[in-house]
């Protein structure tokens, strides 16, 4: 655990993915939604038994499936600047598309959606702004 997690800095609802291969999830998340890893523990076999990272002001959790719990891949909506950008970089980064981004004018957004390496959804979304 590193000297930087703080247990303040967890919001009422914190995402758990559970899912194969974390390692290459890690590195999605740093390299499509800037994700911060703070920790990263790992089972005597060389699986990730629990990660986290931050993004933005959020952690996610995440830890690689067991016998008993088996994968859990999530759909995560995620508030971003821009969804045209998050939605590009998270295609450059690997991710596969489901939607491209559009203007939904009843949400007051703008997102698309992607699937990550790992199978969960990311839908990045950003406020429409007023005219």
């Amino acid at each position: 655990m590193s000297d930087e997690t703080n247990y303040h800095d967890y919001h009422t609802v914190t995402p758990y993915l559970i899912v194969p291969n974390v390692p290459r999830l890690l590195e999605f998340l740093a390299e499509a939604f800037d994700a911060k890893e703070r920790i990263r523990l790992g089972r005597p076999d060389g699986s990730i038994m629990h990660a986290e990272v931050t993004i933005g002001d959020s952690v996610v959790m995440m830890g690689e499936p067991t016998e008993k719990t088996g994968p859990m891949p999530a759909s995560i909506f995620l508030r971003v600047a821009d969804a045209d950008a998050a939605y590009c970089k998270a295609l450059q980064a690997g991710a596969t598309s489901i939607s491209e981004p559009v203007d939904q004018p009843h949400a007051g957004e703008r997102y698309g959606g992607v699937i990550d390496p790992c199978g969960n959804r990311w839908w990045p979304a950003a406020r429409i702004p007023a005219s």
